[in-house]
């Protein structure tokens, strides 16, 4: 939408400035004429143009002085800071019209009738500096001239300067570079030049413009500009004005023509193929981004709440389970927050078991507390019995102790161990109403798994054992 929106702005605004492209040529091409005049004008009052008819002894001495003066001129105008190239044609008239010499050439066009050829001259001769359109036919050019009168200090005029310029590819292109578009000059019923590259582009405005479009160059040579044309010239879509070119009054069938290029005006909404590809590109990072979020970010916590959430449910024995470097740290701690909550013993990096504090006493869910699972190998309080253990206190170990744990029937062993832990509990001031013997017996069970394949034992059993104020499990490792 915004690309074809895009080529409707940019081709009308060429159509409907195409028009105003021929004026601003029109009178470029005027003001063109309006500079070379002045210079001309400078030129011919100059005391060496003066002396050729005041001071020259014979005709001869005229035709020299003529010369030297032409070339002069010449140079002069060549000057970067005044027209910058050196004129095709500087001729010095007298006052019938009849040219003395010319630069480049001194015996050329010596004598020549140019009053009847240009009306400029004629004008010039009058008394007024004027320009004009020449079509020299002995050397095959048109010229854009100027003339100026050459004046005696009585002010009568003695003869005229005329300078002229080939309308040539170089002048179009001129031209052209101002405008911004292209230029050509039309000669009769051939393109004489233009800015455009030579070849079939040129051949192909030649055919359309003495073809097709005959007509409006005709009204154009009879000084009526043609309404906008479109044309394909090379394959490109042009739009296009011809009209008269300003002449001076001289009847040079010479026209001029303004092309603007369509299709590469249409050409600059490319600039949304990259505007659209941007876009592409753009809702590709954000599909992306929003992957990575969702992998790397959103899922783990949706995890984390599912896990939380089964705990919530009854689920105690869930926890989170992630590989992530932003979410492993805390997992690891919502983890060890469970296992305070649930009760749920821990082994540390040297496979130490312990379970959460019990908080005075308090039975967390199913758990036991931190201070119920005393460690292998610790020393016993005087009251406890010594049975084969682990670690310092293995050595000590009574075998008829473990022997009498090992031999004791798995149920009234858990059964009596309950009834002395809550019995130790209550003697210590604890509130025992929420610990159950079944969740007891499972935490229980668990523990001594663990502790079974962390000793690789044949059996663990333990002891109620009562420390001040604190009730310790103490693990009976027996081999």
């Amino acid at each position: 939408m915004v690309k074809a929106s895009l080529e409707a702005e940019l081709v009308g605004e060429v159509d409907t400035r195409i028009v105003s492209d021929y004026r601003l040529l029109d009178r470029s091409f005027r003001l063109s004429a309006r500079e070379l005049s002045e210079l001309a004008d400078e030129q011919s009052q100059q005391r060496a143009m003066i002396d050729i008819f005041v001071s020259a002894l014979d005709e001869a001495s005229r035709r020299t002085r003529a010369y030297e003066a032409a070339d002069r001129v010449a140079s002069w105008l060549a000057d970067p800071s005044r027209r910058g190239a050196t004129p095709d044609i500087v001729v010095v008239v007298d006052d019938r019209g009849n040219a003395v010499a010319r630069n480049a050439d001194r015996n050329r066009m010596y004598g020549q009738d140019l009053a009847g050829a240009l009306p400029a001259v004629q004008r010039a001769l009058r008394g007024d500096t004027a320009t004009g359109i020449w079509q020299k036919q002995d050397e095959n050019k048109v010229l854009q001239v100027a003339v100026a009168p050459i004046r005696g200090e009585d002010h009568r005029v003695l003869g005229a300067l005329l300078v002229g310029y080939d309308v040539s590819n170089g002048l179009a292109r001129a031209e052209g570079e101002l405008l911004g578009r292209d230029v050509a000059f039309l000669l009769g019923d051939r393109v004489y030049s233009s800015s455009l590259a030579e070849g079939a582009v040129s051949e192909a405005l030649g055919a359309h413009l003495f073809g097709p479009g005959q007509a409006a160059v005709q009204g154009a040579m009879q000084g009526n500009p043609s309404a906008p044309f479109t044309v394909q010239l090379a394959g490109d879509e042009y739009v296009g004005v011809v009209g008269p070119v300003p002449s001076g009054g001289s009847q040079t069938p010479l026209a001029m023509v303004v092309l603007a290029n369509r299709t590469a005006q249409i050409g600059k909404a490319g600039a949304t193929n990259v505007i659209l590809l941007l876009t592409v590109i753009g809702a590709i990072v954000v599909l992306v981004y929003g992957f990575l979020i969702g992998t790397s970010f959103i899922r783990p916590i949706e995890q984390m709440e599912e896990a939380i959430l089964a705990v919530i449910n009854g689920r105690t024995d869930t926890r989170i389970e992630l590989e992530s470097a932003e979410y492993g740290g805390l997992a690891y701690r919502i983890n060890q927050l469970l296992n305070v909550f649930t009760g749920t013993p821990e082994e540390d990096e040297q496979g130490r078991v312990s379970s959460p504090p019990g908080g005075g006493g308090r039975w967390q869910d199913d758990s036991i507390a931190q201070s119920s699972i005393a460690e292998p190998g610790a020393t016993p309080p005087a009251t406890a019995p010594v049975a084969q253990g682990a670690g310092a206190g293995e050595d000590e170990v009574d075998p008829a102790v473990a022997a009498q744990l090992a031999s004791e029937p798995e149920d009234a062993y858990y059964a009596r161990v309950y009834r002395e832990y809550v019995a130790a509990k209550q003697s210590v001031g604890e509130d025992v109403s929420n610990i159950p013997q079944d969740k007891f017996v499972q935490r229980l069970r668990a523990n001594e798994q663990s502790l079974i394949k962390k000793h690789d034992c044949r059996m663990v059993r333990f002891q109620v054992q009562t420390r001040g104020t604190q009730v310790n499990l103490k693990p009976v490792i027996i081999r």
